[in-house]
């Protein structure tokens, strides 16, 4: 681990496979969304978020210098960019557990990766057009030509903004794992067969985008539940250098999103999810999100606090 000192201290160095972990940029972000939510006259939220993760205590592998988090009061606050993150992370880690246990309990399955859209909407019209999507995905699911090829499945939310048409892009991503002879027999789909359904199972007018790729192996599976595992919502995008727009956009996406299962299993990974104690992705622990040192190494306990001032973690 290398450091990095200013005059009051060593600043958080966390680097994991060569990538330094972006503990500062969350936090300075997180006290930008505190910020906002003190503009619109939000204190709760403010207040909390403003407290998140003030200090981080690690365990230090002492033979290779390697942090692992082993206490830090998280805010949950959906919209955080540091719960958001850690929450990415548990998910992945969590996710990619129960896929490969499914597929070791059922060497006969293999996953798609569904992409299930429907169009852009203006910010009031966001709410309402999730509802529709959640709604739709019941009936998409329940269907009876998808409810016959599934085995199990694992549905993110992802919401995109586009600043240039003021308009958001509300769709799922979804791990979906169908038998191997699926693809030989005569219930195959096609992508216009998925499209026609989720049309039909959202109400909707028009043929709506969706796109069915299968998994090939498993840098391609990685790569695919890292996109399921990924944010709901990228805050750069919602979090910007212009607090009107910041402001605006917190005040449409917080209620459009609340009281939303952003995360959801189904079939047979709910049931392996719930073996595993990981039927619930959104809740749970964000402190021990994956294995990142053997608890049989000699570690020693160091601790860091946000500093307002120097805008970074230093050691107490």
């Amino acid at each position: 681990m290398s450091t990095e000192y200013t005059k009051d201290g060593e600043r958080l160095q966390d680097v994991k496979n060569g990538k330094k972990q972006p503990w500062r940029e969350k936090k300075m972000r997180s006290v930008l969304l505190s910020d906002s939510f003190g503009r619109l006259k939000q204190f709760g939220k403010a207040e909390r978020v403003k407290n998140c993760s003030m200090e981080l205590e690690f365990n230090q592998c002492v033979e290779t210098g390697k942090l692992k988090l082993v206490m830090a009061c998280f805010c949950r606050e959906r919209l955080c960019p540091m719960c958001q993150w850690r929450k990415s992370r548990k998910i992945f880690f969590e996710v990619s557990q129960v896929m490969d246990e499914a597929e070791r309990q059922r060497p006969d399955i293999v996953p798609l990766f569904l992409t299930l859209t429907v169009k852009n909407c203006k910010g009031e019209a966001l709410a309402d057009t999730l509802g529709k999507m959640f709604r739709g995905w019941k009936n998409f699911i329940n269907h009876r030509k998808i409810n016959s090829i599934s085995v199990g499945w694992f549905r993110a939310l992802e919401i995109t903004y586009n600043r240039k048409t003021d308009e958001y892009h509300p769709h799922f991503h979804v791990m979906f794992y169908v038998e191997k002879s699926y693809f030989k027999g005569g219930k195959y789909m096609s992508t216009a067969d998925f499209v026609r359904i989720w049309g039909i199972s959202c109400k909707l007018d028009y043929d709506p985008i969706c796109d069915v790729r299968k998994v090939k192996n498993a840098k391609d599976k990685k790569m695919n539940a890292a996109e399921v595992a990924k944010y709901t919502l990228k805050d750069s995008e919602y979090i910007t250098q212009d607090e009107k727009l910041t402001d605006k956009l917190i005040g449409i996406l917080g209620p459009a999103m609340k009281g939303r299962r952003l995360y959801d299993y189904g079939g047979l990974l709910k049931i392996i999810a719930k073996q595993l104690g990981k039927e619930e992705p959104e809740e749970g622990d964000l402190i021990h999100v994956d294995g990142e040192i053997r608890e049989d190494v000699a570690t020693i306990l160091i601790k860091f606090r946000w500093g307002f001032g120097v805008a970074d973690y230093v050691r107490r």
